[in-house]
């Protein structure tokens, strides 16, 4: 048998009563006649300073910060504002407050209100058409009825200063008095927050929010976030273009599939310095590409947990088609990452090229990276090594898996490599020397097309037949196309406190920094029976040949 045990329920109360329960339920005579003795290994424990924070904190008169979520707050006090209450912060999330007009009434009577939270309110009477109606089934004997904040055209008067409003979580509302269920309307949104022309931040978090109809009427507005909700296209939030300030901009979390808008919108928000992006499904990296022209400010981008950082180097692609971001997922962008992201890109980007073989598809390549020309008047186009129609293999013939390898060894080294020859298998290199058309260069070159599938000991024993070398007596570097930053030094200690030889100092490391930051990417292919094309991609190879 299962036993029933009733607990009883929390009363309605007031705003004012809530706050007296709160903060100064009771005297500190009271509490210490109450309070049990605290023993901690047989010792009794004496509470210091607790009697103290407690009379602070029961003139409720001077309290700043107020957090009543969940007090069972149903009503207004009439005599609210001769409280004189001096409350900056205000949280009535989880309360019973059944209409707007007592969320006003409360705003009204905190002259020093400067943020308010209400989330997860239980309201019934949130349309507009059935204000009035409510209105009109109060007595007035709790409830101080404020002039009507949405359709009267004077001062805002109190509500002029608040700062901060979150009115999250009151997107599924319940049953209204029309007998119909629906979402938040954004007719309201814009209604009730017209009432704060001060607002400079406003969360509207899940609420379900699917279009935005009308613009707000917050000129000051800073700070939006629009996370958890519906939008799939910035074509949702047209009307927020309206906000002149508008810096920061949520979109986390909703089914974001496209950020591009018709041509006929132009620039959305000059001003936004801030979007976050976290847990839409921007499906690739293309998806970005509209972001100079909606956002052409932007500096910080959060993307973390979309489709987007799946992609290789997806950082690298990132900041480099991004031309004002200086901060990428709450990490700084220095001028070196940014120049490496750039480089990179490039090689990317001209690889895509060289493998495209009309014009065609070359204008499609090109527009799916509009900074291609930017980019490469700032570091140089890349060298494009494209194959010709009549020369393209079709996948799977051994014409498709063959790289033209091209070898090159200097002077000395070749050398040295043939004296090593000589002592060992005891005849003169000088005849192959000769024989040699490119003996008296300083860098002998070799091209040969080998297949990716040979491994690196026969890929050695084919160079040492190009160069005529014993091939374990050299080791293969391979230049890739891709760049590299160097660590400067401060090149040499400096004891002068001079100024102009500090400045000559900081003008030698600039110009080295312009010579030696970047250098190519070098891999070597280590001897083994590894194939070559673990380590080498692409229809053209260079490798250098040196001694060891």
């Amino acid at each position: 048998m299962v036993e029933v045990i009733r607990v009883p329920s929390d009363q309605p109360t007031s705003f004012f009563e809530a706050l007296k329960k709160k903060y100064a339920s009771a005297s500190a005579e009271e509490i210490t006649a109450t309070a049990n003795e605290i023993h901690i290994s047989g010792k009794t424990v004496e509470e210091v300073g607790f009697e103290k924070i407690r009379r602070q904190l029961a003139k409720v008169q001077e309290l700043r910060i107020v957090v009543l979520d969940g007090a069972c707050i149903a009503a207004v006090d009439s005599d609210l504002e001769k409280q004189n209450l001096k409350i900056i912060e205000l949280d009535l999330s989880r309360n019973l407050l059944e209409s707007w007009y007592e969320v006003t009434a409360i705003c009204s009577s905190l002259h020093c209100l400067q943020s308010l939270r209400l989330e997860y309110v239980p309201t019934t009477y949130l349309y507009i058409s059935s204000i009035s109606a409510h209105l009109e089934s109060y007595s007035g004997n709790t409830l101080s009825r404020p002039q009507d904040p949405f359709n009267s055209d004077e001062s805002h008067g109190s509500y002029g200063q608040l700062k901060e409003l979150s009115l999250n979580n009151l997107g599924f509302l319940p049953e209204t008095a029309t007998g119909e269920i629906g979402n938040l309307s954004w007719e309201f949104i814009k209604k009730f927050t017209a009432v704060f022309p001060s607002l400079t931040t406003l969360s509207l978090a899940s609420n379900n929010l699917t279009d935005i109809t009308l613009p707000l009427t917050t000129p000051l507005l800073t700070k939006l976030d629009l996370s958890s909700n519906a939008f799939t296209t910035l074509e949702h939030i047209r009307p927020l273009t309206a906000l002149p300030n508008l810096q920061t901009l949520s979109l986390r979390a909703n089914p974001l599939t496209s950020l591009s808008s018709p041509p006929d919108m132009g620039i959305l928000f000059p001003k936004l310095k801030h979007l976050d992006l976290i847990s839409t499904v921007l499906p690739t990296l293309s998806s970005l590409n509209p972001i100079p022209v909606s956002f052409p400010g932007l500096t910080s981008l959060l993307t973390n947990h979309t489709p987007l950082i799946t992609y290789p180097s997806a950082s690298l692609h990132t900041i480099a088609r991004l031309a004002t971001l200086t901060e990428l997922n709450y990490s700084q962008i220095t001028p070196p990452e940014r120049q490496n992201a750039e480089l990179y890109y490039l090689s990317q980007v001209s690889k895509q090229l060289a493998a495209v073989t009309d014009n065609v598809k070359e204008r499609e390549v090109l527009e799916e990276h509009p900074r291609w020309k930017e980019l490469c008047d700032i570091h140089g186009e890349p060298t494009i090594i494209r194959t010709n129609d009549a020369d393209a293999a079709d996948a799977g013939t051994l014409a498709a898996r063959v790289t033209e390898f091209v070898f090159q060894i200097s002077k000395q080294d070749l050398q040295r490599a043939r004296k090593h020859a000589q002592s060992i298998d005891g005849h003169s290199g000088e005849n192959t020397a000769k024989n040699d058309p490119g003996h008296d260069a300083p860098i002998v070159e070799k091209t040969k097309l080998i297949p990716r599938t040979v491994d690196v000991y026969r890929l050695k024993g084919i160079v040492g037949q190009l160069f005529s070398i014993r091939p374990m007596s050299v080791k293969l570097i391979w230049e890739t196309e891709e760049w590299d930053p160097v660590g400067e030094g401060d090149g040499g200690w400096s004891v002068s406190e001079d100024e102009s030889d500090e400045e000559s100092r900081l003008e030698r490391k600039d110009k080295r920094r312009e010579k030696e930051m970047w250098k190519r990417r070098e891999m070597e292919l280590v001897d083994g029976t590894r194939e070559v094309g673990f380590f080498v991609e692409g229809k053209r190879a260079r490798v250098r040949v040196e001694s060891r």
